[in-house]
């Protein structure tokens, strides 16, 4: 039983009725502390599923990859005569849950249906994210999703809060909804697909094989993953259909719709309904069209291209051509174009763009549009003067995101250039095929300068590590690894440092 105040000699009927008042309301406390201004438990469980979800995402994934490499080692997975050395295994493991695209083994011909059902699963899970498959399960025998759960749903799908990803992405509800969202419109599209090739493939080719290699192709173009299942058959390039424009329109809208991520794609739904679009969905748009006009300016100016690696072609066709590599270099690995002919000049654009790879919380990597973005935008405030706000479109970006746009570049910056010293050390080749090769497996990309056959076992192994990372992100290992400090109120003096 509480005690009531005791009025003072000293003290006015006034103040006792204001302090009697006082101690009388309820005493609210801040969301995350307990009365006495300790932390809450609630508080502590939210920071401690934000620190493990990283690490748990790290450990899903590698266990994913794990069971594929098992899987693949079966013997009915390769085709008779055809033996697989578990490194192997491993890598087109690896390559097929980050959604790659590189290999050291040609699919269509070493692996049987069962193994190719097996790869197409792995991309499939990996592409999509296995903590989306995981939701549904549990919506299916009616378990709840868990804080921590909740936390590796958010990470698995490419953002630390799914409503940063768009305007009308709150709309979404839970993040249980976003994953299960995820699935339909993943579904959805792939089936879409599908038709449309299966539709054109049938004309050459048996109904069952038809909707097969159309399923597969649908499936593996919209993940952006690179694996086809023409290589190596014989038949010609392009999915064995030449130059053909409808194919290329559908494998491009299927690459583009899978780079571009569900949050853009339900940002630009959404805008019909309120007419306004979030700031990463305009950066995204806008960065997207950028990247294809210079890239195809680039190509055209390549008169090699055209007078010699092309020249069998119409012009048409090498239009068409070169569209479709300018979209299926950012992270798709699915192309025409026999790469090591081309010039040096238009291997290194496909090397940049593949380094910046496709939006974020979409199937493609690398570093992603919104981080160019952000980077861009932060210089160009900083030329004009502007060093405390960065504007585009009358929106600021708030300076937490220009600091991870910074970290991010850093890292996967750093990452690619040590892979690829590391790399000339243990396989001797040319040091421009190899940086190709590590940024194509760190941006998840699958173009290939035809090195990747030729690198030993340790050399298979970085690789795969690379990929490993370029799919989890660029900071997420870095963060799992790292020491998470409290917020400090401690402020220290700023001093500058001469740049430049």
């Amino acid at each position: 039983m509480s005690q009531e105040p005791v009025r003072s000699a000293n003290e006015n009927s006034d103040e006792f009725l204001l302090k009697l008042r006082l101690e009388q309301e309820p005493r609210f406390e801040r969301p995350g502390l307990t009365g006495d201004g300790a932390p809450s438990r609630e508080a502590a469980d939210h920071r401690l599923s934000r620190a493990q979800a990283p690490r748990l995402l790290i450990i899903g994934f590698a266990v994913i990859i794990l069971f594929g490499t098992l899987l693949l080692k079966l013997p009915a997975a390769t085709n008779p005569g055809v033996s697989i050395s578990w490194m192997e295994a491993a890598f087109t493991s690896t390559s097929a849950v980050t959604v790659t695209g590189l290999g050291v083994l040609t699919t269509a011909t070493d692996f049987s249906r069962l193994g190719q059902v097996i790869i197409l699963l792995l991309l499939q899970v990996g592409g999509v994210g296995f903590i989306a498959f995981s939701v549904l399960l549990f919506r299916l025998v009616g378990r709840r999703v868990t804080l921590n759960e909740r936390f590796l749903i958010q990470q698995s799908l490419g953002g630390e809060r799914q409503f940063t990803l768009g305007r009308n992405w709150g709309r979404l509800g839970s993040v249980a909804n976003l994953a299960l969202y995820v699935l339909v419109v993943t579904v959805s599209i792939e089936a879409v697909g599908t038709l449309l090739l299966w539709l054109r493939w049938r004309t050459e080719l048996p109904d069952g094989e038809a909707l097969w290699l159309a399923l597969f192709h649908a499936v593996s173009s919209y993940c952006n993953a690179g694996f086809d299942l023409f290589a190596g058959t014989g038949h010609p390039p392009v999915f064995g259909f030449g130059a053909d424009y409808y194919t290329l329109a559908v494998m491009s809208a299927l690459i583009v719709l899978g780079g571009a991520g569900v949050a853009v794609s339900y940002d630009l739904v959404s805008y019909f309904r309120n007419r306004m679009l979030a700031l990463n969905t305009r950066i995204t748009l806008g960065l997207t069209a950028l990247l294809l006009v210079a890239g195809l300016a680039v190509m055209f100016l390549d008169r090699h291209l055209y007078e010699m690696t092309l020249a069998a072609h119409s012009v048409g066709e090498q239009i068409a051509i070169s569209i479709f590599a300018v979209i299926s270099s950012r992270t798709a690995g699915l192309t025409i174009l026999p790469l090591e002919e081309v010039s040096q000049s238009t291997q290194l654009m496909l090397l940049f763009w593949m380094f910046i790879g496709g939006a974020p919380a979409s199937m493609a990597g690398g570093v992603t549009t919104s981080t160019v973005g952000v980077l861009l935008i932060s210089a160009l405030a900083t030329a004009k003067g502007r060093d405390s706000q960065a504007v585009a479109f009358g929106r600021s970006v708030p300076r937490e995101t220009l600091n991870k746009a910074v970290a991010i570049m850093t890292v996967s910056t750093l990452l690619v250039g040590a892979v690829t010293i590391v790399l000339s050390l243990l396989n001797q080749g040319d040091i421009f095929a190899l940086g190709f090769e590590v940024v194509s497996a760190f941006a998840n990309a699958g173009y290939s300068l035809g090195f990747t056959h030729k690198l030993n076992a340790w050399g298979q192994a970085l690789i795969a590590f690379t990929m490993f990372w370029g799919r989890l992100g660029p900071l997420t290992i870095v963060i799992a690894l790292a020491q998470r400090e409290r917020p400090s109120l401690l402020q220290y003096p700023e001093e500058p440092v001469i740049l430049g």
